[in-house]
């Protein structure tokens, strides 16, 4: 084929050779452009050889590149798709539609492309120098992970309310089942829809990834309803968190005093009492305490949740005798001459008023929350509205404090830690999915193994919900400002004695701000 003729040259190709034949010197490099680019087949390769040609004028033929394909097939890497790239002109290609498509069809059928061909783009949307996607496979549809959701807990964030009659304190504290109760759900995965590759081959799905519901099966039922495992409540009681897993706790619900018709209360679960304790009797219980009486209590005998938090919306006059307890938090409207101690935060949300408070850290309400006279004993930080009164009553504010540098040490390596159980527990998943895949064909030894790896899971979960919580717990001391914070937010009245570490502060006059230690030496940041 004869790509140009005249009187300097011929352009011409041979069995997919450019080749170009010079009779007459005086034709450049550069005014054979405009010919080339009316020819987009032509690939120069030799370029050198084609300015030597065109200089000397010898006569000789000189092969200078190769024809590229009208239609140039591009399949891509996944069998998913191809296109076309026409190296011709378009006055080529509205002369030779027909012939051009009829050659892309057998450069597919070459291919073993059967699937996906789009006809009406290889007849009414071919373009040159630009890829044109002609054929398209069926794209599979991966599979949905499995959607767990689970009962949300109330937030234990008291605040002081005020109804027109009188402020008390509130707060959701326990969250009430019945047998039956729906607790969470699981949308189990899909398996996803397969598709089909160009080449006719079948394109597998990935499957969605399965998600384990984590419940107390003693005392929570998960129940295949309408396409969801649904966790429904087995026995009435309240909604709990034991390492991770949902869970009913027993409950004790008092309909009114806890007094002479009662007697003492002491129960293995969580407690509410509706009314109020009576003075010298008492309650304790493993789990929560919820005492809802507006009034509080009056000079009980003690209040003690073993593992859990104590709340009493009233507020407490102990009369320098009661004592209240948990291993975790304490929430109450006020404190009156009685013992706080709590291994988690105490919360009060009017006053304290000649008490003795001892927890991780110490909150009253920041507007209006009130520290006056006591011993007042904290970890990390004391927060209140004011200290002390105007009579000048003598409040101790004692804030043990602790090694920035060693919590954070702390911190790191209980991170490092929880992510290597966190990639631990992964590697078994992926371990158990494939041992599914094969459920029914593995043998008593290997089903032995599964229920193993199976156990190991179980007490990785709870490894990791065990560094969770501790994780938190260091972060909400990291919290305080420097190794140990005291903040005033309204006033500190004079003769209130302030302890940070081994620091030690008397008020002398009114103060606003927050007093806190750093690099052995007691720092003060007034508010405005």
């Amino acid at each position: 084929m004869i790509y140009e003729k005249n009187e300097h040259f011929i352009l011409e190709t041979d069995n997919e050779m450019v080749f170009i034949t010079v009779f007459q010197k005086g034709f450049s490099i550069l005014q054979l452009n405009p010919i080339l680019l009316d020819f987009p087949q032509i690939m120069l390769e030799n370029v050198k050889d084609l300015k030597d040609a065109l200089l000397e004028a010898s006569g000789e033929r000189v092969k200078v590149g190769r024809q590229k394909p009208i239609a140039d097939l591009d399949i891509a890497a996944d069998k998913m798709s191809a296109s076309v790239k026409l190296n011709c002109s378009e006055n080529y290609l509205k002369e030779n539609q027909s012939v051009i498509m009829d050659k892309i069809l057998e450069n597919l059928q070459s291919e073993n492309i059967s699937e996906g061909i789009l006809l009406n783009v290889l007849q009414n949307e071919l373009r040159i120098k630009d890829h044109t996607v002609i054929v398209k496979g069926k794209e599979a549809v991966h599979g949905i992970d499995a959607v767990v959701t689970y009962f949300k807990r109330s937030d234990r964030k008291p605040a002081v309310r005020e109804d027109g009659k009188a402020d008390y304190y509130d707060m959701g504290f326990l969250d009430k089942v019945k047998r039956g109760d729906w607790l969470g759900e699981k949308i189990p995965p899909t398996s996803g829809e397969m598709g089909r590759l160009i080449t006719g081959e079948i394109a597998l799905p990935r499957k969605g990834k399965d998600k384990k519901l984590l419940y107390d099966q003693k005392t929570v039922a998960a129940i295949e309803e309408n396409g969801k495992i649904i966790l429904r409540a087995l026995i009435d009681g309240v909604v709990e968190i034991r390492e991770g897993r949902i869970a009913i706790g027993d409950h004790l619900l008092i309909d009114g005093d806890v007094g002479n018709n009662t007697g003492n209360i002491e129960f293995d679960g969580s407690v509410t009492v509706k009314g109020t304790v009576i003075d010298h009797f008492s309650v304790t219980a493993t789990k929560d305490i919820s005492i809802l009486s507006e009034f509080g209590v009056s000079n009980v005998k003690e209040i003690k949740s073993k593992e859990g938090d104590v709340f009493i919306k009233g507020g407490i006059f102990g009369k320098g005798v009661s004592k209240i307890s948990a291993a975790r938090n304490i929430f109450v409207k006020h404190a009156n001459e009685c013992h706080l101690t709590a291994g988690g935060n105490i919360h009060i949300g009017s006053y304290s008023l000649g008490s003795f408070l001892k927890a991780k850290n110490i909150f009253t309400d920041e507007k209006k929350g009130k520290l006056i006279g006591g011993v007042i004993e904290a970890d990390g930080k004391v927060r209140a509205a004011v200290i002390g009164n105007r009579m000048e009553r003598k409040t101790i504010i004692n804030v043990k404090g602790f090694d920035r540098n060693l919590l954070k040490k702390e911190l790191n390596d209980t991170l490092l830690l929880y992510k290597s159980k966190i990639k631990e527990l992964e590697s078994i998943k992926e371990k158990l999915e494939l041992n599914d895949m094969f459920q029914g064909q593995i043998n008593a030894t290997q089903n032995f193994q599964n229920e193993q790896t199976e156990c190991r899971l179980e007490r990785l979960r709870t490894q990791i919900y065990q560094l969770d919580e501790k994780r938190k717990s260091i972060m909400d001391m990291l919290e305080s400002k420097g190794e140990g914070e005291i903040t005033i937010g309204q006033m500190a009245f004079p003769d209130t004695c302030l302890q940070i570490k081994s620091l030690e502060k008397k008020l002398s006059c009114l103060t606003k701000g927050t007093f806190y230690a750093e690099n052995n030496h007691l720092h003060f940041e007034s508010f405005r």
